[in-house]
């Protein structure tokens, strides 16, 4: 099965209203069709409003620590990057080397793996 991200009729109309385009332009974001910014933002956002992703190998973080800068770093495939900063519980995310979403005060580990499932979704729909 192809990955796809599978969205119910409110959350198609939604998109459509928000990104201003046609069903079609909706299915072929949602079916990976296109790669555009403007795809990717859509399939970020039907993630954000209940879209489920199905038929993606969801890319395991490979982690390290680096003790002196007190970091650790999970990569989720070679475009996604997520730096924790221990001392802080800031965490930063890199998409193709630009930051793409920041978070202050991660100390939990609860909290911590939410945002990380998180990532892991954003990696997967690139």
């Amino acid at each position: 099965m192809e990955k796809q991200i599978v969205i119910d009729n409110e959350c198609r109309d939604f998109l459509m209203r928000v990104f201003r385009c046609s069903r079609m332009r909706v299915w072929r974001a949602m079916n990976f069709v296109t790669t555009g910014e403007e795809a990717r933002k859509m399939r970020h956002l039907a993630l954000q409003h209940g879209g489920e992703l199905v038929g993606a190998k969801l890319e395991e973080g490979d982690t390290t620590h680096e003790e002196v800068e007190f970091t650790m770093t999970q990569r989720f495939g070679k475009r996604v990057k997520l730096v924790y900063h221990k001392p802080t519980g800031d965490i930063t995310v890199y998409v193709d080397g630009k930051v793409e979403r920041t978070a202050n005060g991660v100390m939990g580990v609860p909290e911590f793996m939410e945002f990380q499932k998180d990532i892991q979704l954003l990696a997967a729909s690139l």
